[in-house]
């Protein structure tokens, strides 16, 4: 008798008298497990047999992107948008198969820029200002950081300085108290463990009466409108 004829038999026999379990169709599980996922953000992708826990199993992945898949049950990836698509495994535990998993598709988005906004854009010298900061799936575990935007006219740039108690704030909303000189504001967002940051925002401006002299050089050339963009986005 043959020896592959033997490890038929062997196999048949094992599973006709019941010396071994058909394992349980696996579950890839995506973590975190947001909505939308963005460039650069890491991901783990993880394989689960329910009721496999203590097995000697190794695993096969089918992958949108995967040179060299792993035959453990995770892996992490710091995602692009070509690792968009569906991932799939199945649990291999000596000579036994279990069934793939159903697909779960992975979508990954450029890296988002939040929209600030200002209120008011006018303020008499000495009132309150708001910022609002908002991105995309805002219910998604980001936090908020706070800067204003130093312009240097020598170099036709701005810097960013962070704001007092301005990082990683859990409001998606600042308020400035005593607001006295006109000046330019911006935001981020954060979210995970290690932590990925959106962009920058476009700077947002609060304008305050008789202070364009010292803010912008050029006042005496261009309408308010364009002191805007003439003064801070070069």
């Amino acid at each position: 008798m043959s020896d592959d004829v033997s490890f038929i038999i062997l196999v048949l026999s094992t599973v006709i008298h019941g010396n071994t379990e058909v394992p349980s169709k696996p579950t890839v599980t995506l973590q975190p497990s947001w909505t939308q996922i963005y460039s650069g953000e890491t991901v783990t992708v993880r394989c689960e047999i329910q009721g496999g826990e203590g097995a000697q199993w190794t695993y096969e992945w089918r992958a949108a992107k995967l040179n060299t898949p792993p035959t453990s049950n995770e892996y992490r990836i710091t995602v692009t948008e070509s690792d968009s698509g569906g991932y799939s495994c199945r649990g291999r535990r000596d000579y036994f198969f279990s069934e793939w998993s159903d697909i779960i598709t992975l979508t990954v988005s450029y890296k988002p820029r939040p929209v600030l906004t200002v209120s008011p854009s006018w303020l008499s010298p000495g009132a309150s200002v708001t910022l609002n900061c908002e991105v995309e799936h805002p219910s998604a575990g980001w936090s908020f950081y706070w800067y204003k935007a130093v312009p240097d006219l020598s170099e036709k740039s701005s810097s960013y300085e962070l704001l007092p108690d301005g990082s990683g704030t859990a409001q998606d909303s600042y308020i400035i108290h005593g607001q006295t000189h006109t000046a330019g504001y911006v935001c981020r967002a954060g979210r995970g463990d290690p932590e990925y940051h959106t962009d920058h925002s476009q700077p947002e401006f609060v304008w305050s009466a008789g202070q364009f002299d010292s803010f912008c050089p050029f006042n005496k050339v261009f309408s308010n409108i364009d002191l805007i963009k003439i003064c801070f986005i070069f």
